[in-house]
């Protein structure tokens, strides 16, 4: 799994401020890391309770997870987030109700400074990878470029060099054509003369 897609971290609005959410992804499984105002909370979203929500939602587990990585990893404006009494929720917005797609109990870190220093190290390792990511996909562009470049000059000279026997072959043939238009004409000549 690409580091892009197995941590991620989002700004989310709630009604009580924004918090960020630092989430390390796992195969049916994450951990989340919320910080909020001073505060950092951590929790962990189990495979059991994937079972659970997904048979609740009526959605397999696979495509619950897709849905609740991509509902986690960016601010939805279909979707309320909070935070409150212990529990992490994210419910959605559908018409006139609200549908609570999932919640997960969290706790108090009792050493906030050692975890915000880890979100910021994990947004430098991002960052990185990134930048890393973008090199990789630059010099790729480059490449393509270059090889298209090539191509580009090899089409337009196959298209002269085309032409170009295309015309030598038309005079040929407008040479042999006139050549028997002179023959039949000298073959008309000779039965008059007779």
């Amino acid at each position: 799994m690409d580091l892009g897609e197995a941590i991620t971290i989002t700004k989310i609005n709630t009604p009580s401020g924004p918090i960020y959410l630092m989430i390390g992804w796992q195969t049916k499984s994450f951990e989340t890391y919320i910080y909020h105002e001073e505060n950092v909370w951590k929790g962990r979203f189990s495979s059991n309770r994937l079972t659970g929500f997904s048979r609740n939602l009526q959605l397999t587990e696979s495509d619950y997870f897709a849905k609740l990585k991509q509902c986690l990893s960016s601010q939805k404006q279909d979707y309320i987030y909070e935070l409150k009494s212990g529990f992490f929720y994210w419910k959605r917005i559908l018409k006139n109700s609200i549908i609570i797609e999932g919640f997960l109990p969290v706790e108090l870190e009792l050493s906030p400074s050692i975890s915000r220093s880890d979100l910021i190290e994990v947004l430098l390792a991002l960052n990185r990878h990134l930048s890393e990511k973008l090199s990789t996909y630059k010099l790729k562009l480059k490449n393509i470029k270059t090889e298209y470049s090539k191509c580009l000059k090899d089409t337009q000279e196959f298209l002269h060099l085309k032409n170009g026997m295309e015309k030598a072959l038309c005079n040929k043939f407008l040479n042999l054509l006139n050549m028997k238009k002179n023959e039949i004409i000298l073959d008309e000549y000779k039965i008059h003369k007779k």
